[in-house]
């Protein structure tokens, strides 16, 4: 009943401006008769396509509309690519950044999810019906009813969604493989193999993959010893809010492999061996078994019987080691010999942000978004992420800014919570820089939400410190106590090494 009321009142229509109108959403105010932006501290003028894309969005809220109704209504008077449209989105993001405004619906088209409140503001000398023409008319006590309806019906709407999404979600954690082979030349597996089978994975609306840098450091705060599988399973479902924990060892040789497997639940566990002649087909046959078992979608065009990942394998041992500045001279002889070893890269990018190398950082980024751009690299936002990340130490806040809003399209794309969490934290980063605290608050907030629809204890955690943070420079006592107490439950039920900052209260 609810989704077909919504659909009578929110339908999409041909929108004609209605004079003197203006829409409220936390903090923004839009202008229809300006074709304006207006917030406290500026007054933004918008291209004219781009404010009529807006009007779209704000009389259809919640709807999902798609790229074709868009470019028909909005592009009617001239033949255009779809990139003008993704370009209008990117636009209107930016605009009304940092809130989380329009949502991605992979090959349906875009919904506004945000509350609006539409007004009417009238002259005196000025009636309704000579200042508001609509298609339809309806005495006003039905329209002061209706609007009054929806505005409660929208929230409601809003806030189910919120609530149930991250319901259901299945949450994957590969672990490095145990190479038991005859002989050495097979080191790389333990890295590459892992690799491989993390992006045969598909991430979906309810299907999480972790990548292996993020595994890599569960491990290292996991404090548990590598060699005993089911305690590190155990563990791992402690501080990751993982539904499937995969731990492989794979054994015989060349032609002869067997790759013995065993998937963890947090209370169950199923092992079995594969058998085969190429490794290729080792990881394709494992994909299908988990993808039987997590509903996940598979992609398997990038699987080759060679993997070249050995070098990346001694780098990570080197960094467990301590030995930086070896690990990070083994990565860069990496990415010369394989210029489009993704992970190779990541890794390498993440090392020198460590070593607080930020030019270096920045020359990598942008060298790999252009391989990853040429390849159509599913995961092409990460390295748009650390580009920004790197951005910001360097203080270019208006790069930092560019390259942010497509990480979040390309994130919510490939429905990464992880990245999405991670992209709205250095959102709020940016703001607390440019001294906005409330857009800082939001975005944090936000990266609250994700860490929590993959259920990340310490994402979680260490957002709930930023807001911690700052909650005590503003003084607001109920929110910063309120955190902490939130924080120390977290830490204590979890046991993560965090350190629970002492709770002053001004």
């Amino acid at each position: 009943m609810l989704l077909l009321i919504i659909h009578f009142f929110f339908r999409v229509k041909d929108v004609t401006i209605e004079h003197n109108i203006v829409y409220r959403l936390e903090g923004f105010t839009v202008n229809v008769t300006q074709r304006q932006i207006i917030t406290p501290q500026q007054t933004l003028n918008v291209r004219p396509k781009t404010f009529s894309l807006l009007l779209q969005f704000l009389e259809n809220p919640l709807q999902v509309l798609s790229k074709d109704l868009l470019l028909n209504k909005i592009w009617d008077d001239v033949t255009v690519e779809e990139q003008v449209l993704v370009q209008s989105i990117r636009e209107l993001r930016q605009l009304f950044a940092p809130l989380d405004i329009i949502q991605t619906h992979p090959r349906k088209g875009y919904a506004w999810v945000i509350p609006v409140e539409k007004l009417h503001q009238l002259p005196e000398s000025i009636s309704t019906s000579q200042s508001v023409r609509a298609r339809i008319k309806l005495p006003s006590t039905v329209i002061a009813v209706g609007v009054a309806l929806l505005c409660a019906l929208g929230i409601f709407a809003l806030k189910q969604y919120a609530a149930t999404e991250p319901a259901g979600k299945n949450i994957i954690t590969v672990l490095p493989i145990e190479n038991r082979t005859d002989g050495s030349s097979l080191s790389w597996v333990r890295l590459g193999m892992m690799d491989q089978l993390i992006q045969s994975l598909q991430l979906s609306s309810n299907v999480q993959v972790f990548d292996v840098p993020y595994v890599l450091h569960l491990l290292e705060v996991s404090g548990v010893d590598g060699n005993n599988r089911v305690q590190l399973a155990n563990r791992i479902f402690e501080i990751s809010g993982s539904s499937l924990v995969v731990d492989l060892e794979l054994a015989g040789s060349v032609n002869d492999y067997r790759l013995l497997y065993r998937l963890f639940t947090p209370t169950d566990q199923t092992s079995g061996v594969i058998m085969e002649s190429h490794l290729d087909k080792v990881v394709e046959n494992l994909a299908n078994i988990i993808a039987t078992k997590t509903d996940a979608r598979l992609d398997l065009s990038h699987l080759s019987a060679e993997f070249n990942s050995s070098l990346v394998a001694e780098a990570w041992a080197k960094w467990n080691q301590g030995q930086l500045d070896a690990a990070i001279a083994l990565l860069n002889t990496a990415v010369t010999i394989e210029p489009d070893n993704f992970l190779a890269y990541q890794l390498l990018i993440e090392s020198v942000q460590y070593q607080h190398d930020w030019p270096q950082a920045i020359s990598k980024a942008k060298k790999i978004i252009a391989v990853a751009e040429q390849r159509q690299y599913s995961k092409t936002y990460v390295f748009y992420y650390l580009l920004a990340r790197a951005e910001l130490a360097q203080g270019d806040i208006e790069q930092v800014r560019h390259h942010l809003f497509i990480a979040q399209e390309l994130a919510e794309e490939a429905f990464d919570s992880l990245y999405q969490a991670y992209i709205a934290t250095l959102w709020g980063d940016v703001a607390l820089k440019t001294g906005d605290l409330h857009a800082a608050e939001i975005s944090y907030q936000r990266a609250l939400g994700h860490h929590q629809a993959i259920a990340c204890p310490i994402g979680v955690s260490l957002v709930r410190l930023k807001l911690i943070e700052l909650y005590t420079s503003q003084k607001r006592n109920d929110l910063l106590s309120a955190q902490w107490h939130q924080l120390k439950t977290l830490i204590e039920k979890h046991k993560l090494p965090i350190e629970l900052p002492t709770l002053v209260v001004n």
